[in-house]
């Protein structure tokens, strides 16, 4: 087997990886497959795989399976194995990975923190809880959004309460709905934001 072969089957593997990481955010926050990933690692609370895999803490870290581990001397100059290719780090792993997030995100303002734990609102039911997500991203079932993916056929995207479009930035300030709130509201999961959420959670 070549280096070529052997390194085309790591990042088939990591890719693979990478799919089933995201699968499993969109079932932790309910959000749709449309969803950006950069929206969708944060609500559930989860660093990028690619994060995750820079920051490595061999020496340090106990539980890494790599622990005190001796390389073998490398007798091929092109052979790059693990240690090779990432270096390890001082201070906690956790810090590093949300230094790392940080500085390679391009999230809209506000957002929630990115952390490695759910945001606010990640106790509430199900329904309202994955509402509340798809009104923070702005990807759910709105009329414009369904018409964009194929599912409207051709029917009306006024809003009921008179708009010329329904849209997701559209529901938190619609009439229709007892409260409104903002784009700040749903991020900090307050009580107008989660009144909201519960009002179009058959919706969205």
């Amino acid at each position: 087997m070549t280096m070529m072969t052997i390194t085309l089957t790591c990042q088939f593997s990591a890719g693979q990886v990478d799919v089933a990481l995201n699968e499993t955010c969109r079932i932790i926050t309910g959000c749709l497959k449309p969803t950006p990933l950069q929206m969708l690692h944060p609500l559930a609370g989860i660093a990028p795989p690619d994060v995750r895999r820079s920051v490595a803490k061999l020496e340090t870290d106990q539980r890494h399976p790599m622990h005190n581990y001796t390389p073998v001397p490398q007798r091929l100059k092109r052979r790059r194995g693990f240690n090779k290719t990432v270096a390890p780090i001082d201070g906690e792993a956790s810090r590093a990975r949300r230094d790392l997030w940080r500085s390679r995100s391009l999230l809209p303002s506000p957002f929630v923190p990115l952390l490695e734990s759910l945001p606010p609102g990640h106790d509430l039911p199900r329904r309202v809880w994955q509402s509340l997500n798809r009104l923070r991203t702005q990807v759910g079932r709105s009329k414009d959004n369904r018409s964009r993916w194929g599912f409207a056929g051709g029917a009306d995207l006024g809003c009921e309460c008179g708009a010329a479009v329904q849209m997701m930035s559209h529901l938190i300030a619609c009439p229709l709905c007892p409260e409104t709130c903002s784009r700040e509201d749903l991020m900090s999961a307050s009580g107008r934001a989660l009144a909201v959420a519960a009002y179009w959670a058959d919706i969205v």
